[in-house]
């Protein structure tokens, strides 16, 4: 890929990041201060509940499981957000986590006082993300000058053509589903996206000391072949912003830019 002038184009997501983020949106949505106090804030309390999450993973499956999260009912939500705060317990009074979870105890506070999480509310399954098609529509949408090759992906494609996506007037129709066993394009794209998931599952699930521990470790061609990664994320990165779509907690973006310094330094 780097000999050959090409950039890479992809969305990344945090399944529990995106699956708790709404707690939080919908706690501050409550509280006129919090709404007040800018995005930053905001990821800061999301981080620091999703940090909690995976040390909590247990008692936060037990808790979406007990309350049918997130379609909790209506009278149920005080008793909801009573039992999650209680799982900040042990860790409230940490230097660590102190203020994120304090702020967010006393923003949920108020949403129980109004007896109000402002996420689905009411549903009938416990579904935590229904579908990727956003994820679709946003590279069709953003890059719309752009002709946009998809595996077959059959309920994607018949959601899809329920949408008239209108630009200045005109329909764009700039994307088609194909079979990957025939288009070695997405074959390619397979493989690196096969790689980025073990890039990015590797980073979820190992602490700083354990990743700077690791790379002290890897051999010159491992070390190469890192180098060529993060130079066509770089190169990418400056050629469009939008061609790298991270959704994921603070916690584990500064994971990748700790690869990324680990690496600059020793070159």
């Amino acid at each position: 890929m780097s000999d050959n002038d090409l950039y890479i184009h992809y969305s990344s997501l945090n399944i529990l990041y995106w699956s708790i983020v709404d707690i939080v949106d919908s706690a501050i949505m409550n509280s006129e201060v919090a709404m007040q106090l800018g995005s930053d804030y905001h990821k800061f309390l999301k981080n620091d509940l999703y940090k909690l999450a995976k040390l909590e993973i247990e008692s936060f499956q037990e808790l979406f499981y007990n309350f049918n999260y997130p379609n909790i009912k209506k009278e149920s939500v005080s008793e909801f957000i009573q039992e999650l705060t209680s799982i900040f317990d042990e860790y409230i009074d940490t230097p660590e986590f102190h203020f994120g979870l304090e702020s967010l105890r006393q923003i949920l506070k108020e949403a129980n006082k109004k007896n109000s999480l402002l996420f689905r509310m009411d549903g009938k399954e416990p579904v935590l993300i229904n579908n990727f098609l956003e994820f679709y529509l946003r590279a069709i949408y953003l890059f719309n000058n752009s002709n946009h090759i998809f595996d077959n992906e059959a309920t994607i494609s018949k959601m899809l053509a329920k949408y008239k996506i209108i630009d200045e007037g005109k329909e764009i129709k700039n994307y088609a589903f194909v079979d990957s066993q025939g288009d070695l394009f997405v074959q390619a794209s397979d493989v690196f996206v096969g790689l980025m998931g073990k890039f990015t599952n590797y980073i979820n699930t190992n602490s700083r000391d354990k990743i700077i521990s690791d790379f002290n470790s890897l051999s010159e061609k491992q070390l190469k072949n890192i180098d060529s990664l993060i130079n066509l994320l770089d190169k990418s990165h400056k050629k469009n912003i939008g061609f790298l779509h991270w959704i994921d907690a603070y916690e584990e973006q500064a994971k990748i830019n700790l690869i990324c310094e680990i690496r600059r330094n020793h070159t």
